[in-house]
């Protein structure tokens, strides 16, 4: 309860029944201030409870969690604490003659259990500002802790891949810029791992290789094709040549997503959708409270969920190139 401006101890019902004498005035000509505002419950301005959650989840689906299409979804959930991914083995079929008694394909089928973490954005907001806003400024708001946790979630799925694919052996283009050539490589080494080369193979470039790769003609002329809803494609420039969506992928700490090895030298990784698995149990969750000593507002924005590779260190390359070099049009 908040209580402004109160006077005298007689409580509320004396107080409207006469004023003066509730505050201990009773002489005449003389009035008391009386200007009360009790808040039984305190209550955000509609547009923070109803709309911030909404905006919110819109924005961290959209263009947050930009990662999320290029990775596999799990098949179920245990309860909130483990998500479960199987990894269909490979099978044979064998001709069959007359008479024959069927032979078991074999297909050694694989359950992954991933136990799921937790990711939190907390934010404050004071109450005269909350009442003032305009809807600029509570899009920024709404941005803050979206993009906060679906960078969070795209950086844990960088980190999987590199806890679980740590050599660049054949892979190290380091001593020159990255070009076209370096990417047919890194492309003949996900097809040497039998992967699908079906469309769903990624990779990531920071700027300057980015542009170095864009600086070959033949990689500059293509243009993405497939779905153009993907968060990655509406958020940055892409590329879909060689069966690969090449794509921009400036973080905003390179260290959060790509592994130093040694100074001036970066890792990168191309991997192909079924072998990184992204388990979203909860997307995002928002618990708004009034802090009484702060007067403010603090939001509390969760998400749940885990990373996993599935084709035992198959279906993803690392990569090294140079982090400081020069871009030559080719």
């Amino acid at each position: 309860m908040r209580t402004e401006r109160t006077c005298g101890a007689r409580g509320l019902s004396a107080l409207a029944a006469d004023p003066r004498a509730a505050c201990g005035l009773s002489g005449p000509g003389v009035s008391p201030f009386v200007n009360i505002e009790v808040v039984m419950t305190a209550q955000a301005p509609e547009w923070f409870r109803t709309q911030y959650p909404n905006r919110a989840m819109h924005i961290y689906q959209d263009s947050g969690n930009r990662l999320r299409p290029t990775v596999s979804q799990p098949v179920r959930f245990e309860g909130s604490e483990k998500a479960i991914f199987y990894l269909a083995g490979k099978s044979k079929a064998i001709r069959k003659d007359r008479g024959q008694r069927n032979v078991p394909g074999n297909s050694q089928r694989k359950k992954f259990e991933v136990t799921l973490a937790e990711w939190t954005a907390f934010d404050t907001v004071k109450e005269w500002d909350l009442d003032r806003m305009s809807i600029d400024e509570r899009e920024v708001v709404y941005e803050g802790g979206a993009m906060a946790l679906g960078r969070a979630t795209d950086e844990e799925i960088y980190k999987t891949m590199a806890a679980g694919v740590t050599s660049v052996t054949g892979l190290d283009f380091s001593s020159g810029a990255f070009n076209a050539a370096n990417a047919m490589t890194l492309c003949k080494a996900l097809q040497q791992d039998k992967v699908p080369w079906d469309g769903n193979v990624y990779c990531g470039l920071p700027a300057l290789q980015w542009n170095q790769l864009l600086a070959n003609k033949v990689v500059n002329n293509a243009e993405h094709v497939g779905p153009g809803d993907l968060p990655f494609v509406k958020a940055t420039s892409t590329r879909f040549w060689n069966g690969v969506n090449w794509f921009l992928w400036e973080p905003e700490d390179d260290l959060d997503v790509y592994p130093v090895p040694e100074a001036n030298k970066q890792d990168l990784f191309i991997w192909h959708k079924s072998a990184v698995g992204w388990a979203a149990h909860t997307d995002l969750t928002m618990r708004e409270a009034w802090d009484n000593y702060e007067d403010e507002w603090t939001i509390n924005m969760k998400a749940k969920g885990a990373a996993t590779l599935l084709q035992e260190g198959k279906g993803v390359k690392r990569f090294r190139t140079a982090s400081d070099g020069a871009i030559t049009i080719v």
